[in-house]
């Protein structure tokens, strides 16, 4: 976000406030409907993270990111909810059927959205721990070092819940990105989590050597890493998706109630 918007919205001025709100509005949303579940609280997620934001931006002093301050306003508004929804069952993902994407034949379209259903239904059977760092980091596209703030962990803690994030979601996906499996031995180590310290950069070249040959000799795992290369593409696509028009509306709305207070 330009430095300049920012300390006009932190000085007063409606409009940079209206632009900054709108800014960060579409990613609140999503947070609020992945860690909540449902549309209603989501909303509620949305205006009570804009009135916090509009209330305490000339507090934010720059220490972590406006994007890991946000998100740690978010979590604090999703938690409330949250408590009482601790054995609420899954919601199905309406937004699957609605989203659009330019470029692709009809097929393409079918198999992102199909993939798009699987990936939200694999999400919500996940840890509420799992499900946010997953949220936070591979499809709101935080940094490490954002999202470990926003959390409040240490960027060691981060990565090493998001290591065992995505082997975790990899297993709910598997019966449909691997559903003919090929049998793993006892040399085979925890690929899931091996590839995702390879995304992270954390692997040695000594070591990245040794998991790339591996898996020209492994089948199994290396159909794990590109179900799990697979999934990871799908949770980037959840962030750059068109926005149904009914979420749009209610983005505007909350923007535009809260314009008058900034």
């Amino acid at each position: 976000m330009d430095d300049a918007l920012l300390e006009r919205a932190k000085q007063g001025d409606a409009d940079a406030m209206a632009l900054v709100l709108g800014e960060v509005a579409p990613s609140v949303h999503r947070f609020g409907l992945r860690m909540c579940r449902s549309d209603a609280d989501a909303d509620d997620v949305l205006q009570d993270t804009l009135l916090a934001v509009t209330t305490h931006l000339r507090d934010f002093e720059g220490r972590s990111s406006l994007t890991s301050w946000v998100f740690t306003l978010a979590r604090t508004a999703c938690a409330r909810r949250r408590r009482g929804l601790k054995n609420a069952p899954p919601v199905a993902d309406d937004a699957a059927a609605e989203r659009v994407s330019e470029g692709r034949s009809p097929e393409q379209e079918a198999s992102a959205r199909e993939l798009s259903a699987v990936l939200g239904s694999a999400l919500e059977g996940l840890s509420d721990e799992y499900r946010e760092v997953l949220v936070l980091r591979d499809i709101e596209g935080l940094s490490a070092v954002e999202a470990a703030a926003a959390i409040g962990v240490s960027v060691e803690a981060l990565k090493s819940r998001l290591h065992r994030a995505r082997s975790a979601l990899r297993e709910a996906l598997r019966p449909v990105l691997e559903p003919e499996q090929s049998p793993t031995t006892a040399q085979c180590p925890a690929i899931a989590e091996i590839f995702s310290q390879k995304l992270e950069g954390e692997l040695t070249k000594d070591a990245c050597a040794v998991m790339e040959g591996h898996l020209t000799t492994c089948p199994a795992c290396a159909a794990a890493c590109d179900a799990l290369r697979l999934a990871l593409g799908a949770c980037r696509s959840e962030a750059s998706a068109t926005v149904r028009p009914a979420v749009q509306a209610r983005v505007r709305a909350a923007v535009a109630s809260f314009r008058s207070l900034a």
